[in-house]
């Protein structure tokens, strides 16, 4: 793939439906890197949900159970993960469900996913932040009611 402004170049991408995203996140609005788990285990199922104009939902990526990575909305771009910090935050979905480890795989992936974060949006740290005001990486259901009431994801 060839380098493309807001695309991690070790992503596969599966655009989200347009009309399932935001408008263009403000230049030096991101804080957060919000880890979901999506309640699934079919690559495919995460990448037709998001084409889905029902959905109303997108995420900027999804990792697989084998650690395969696919990019489905620009970081540059909002992507409607986790309500009322849509406007701040990086998602990354998990193939999984709520409870169950991340594989060694998705693990491995989710590390160079967010190193290469880090170099886009280098004001984020990579640590946890467990504070929704804060800057680093968060679980979705620390977010809260405002983040869209998940209090088990990533679970």
């Amino acid at each position: 793939m060839t380098s493309q402004r807001g695309v991690c170049p070790f992503a596969k991408v599966v655009p989200a439906l347009r009309s399932n995203t935001g408008g263009p996140l403000a230049p030096g609005a991101v804080r957060l890197f919000v880890v979901h788990v999506a309640q699934g285990s079919s690559q495919s199922g995460i990448d037709s949900w998001f084409k889905n104009p029902r959905a109303k939902v997108s995420a900027h990526f999804s990792i697989s159970r084998l650690g395969v990575l696919h990019q489905h909305v620009n970081v540059e771009t909002i992507a409607w993960a986790q309500q009322d910090y849509n406007n701040v935050s990086i998602s990354i979905e998990h193939l999984g469900y709520s409870g169950q480890r991340l594989t060694r795989l998705q693990l491995r992936k989710s590390l160079k996913l967010l190193a290469w974060l880090h170099q886009q949006f280098p004001h984020v740290p990579v640590h946890r932040t467990g504070n929704p005001n804060g800057h680093g990486v968060i679980g979705h259901g620390e977010l809260g009611v405002a983040g869209g009431d998940h209090p088990d994801c990533p679970g």
